[in-house]
């Protein structure tokens, strides 16, 4: 992403070796639905003047699909969420990150529980 701004979800792949296949496709749909909300929780929160940045937030995933990364390419995305001197913050990546940190905590909980 452009703006060097994501959010981030992974599972270490060395710690899953241990695992039979049939867990593993579990533990994909669980990051994927993961990075999908966020990304719809983003789209929801996130200020919108043109719409740019709220267009730009996607997940992209990586690593056999057990990691995710989720958020916008806009130059100008982490002066949204975090402020700057001449602006006050208005999350929208943070807080749909936040909300979905729990769910995803104990959905993976039951795939390797």
């Amino acid at each position: 992403m452009s703006s060097g701004y994501s959010v981030r979800v992974r599972i270490e792949d060395s710690k899953l070796r241990a695992l039979t296949d049939d867990v593993l496709p579990r533990l994909r749909a669980v990051v994927s639905i993961a990075a999908h909300n966020i990304e719809r929780r983003g789209k929801e929160k996130v200020p919108v003047d043109t719409g740019a940045t709220k267009s730009s937030i996607q997940p992209e995933f990586g690593s056999q699909g057990l990691s995710a990364r989720i958020g916008p390419s806009t130059t100008y995305a982490p002066f949204l969420e975090f402020g700057t001197h001449r602006m006050a913050a208005r999350p929208f990546m943070v807080p749909a990150l936040e909300l979905e940190r729990g769910p995803f905590i104990e959905a993976i909980k039951k795939v390797v529980g």
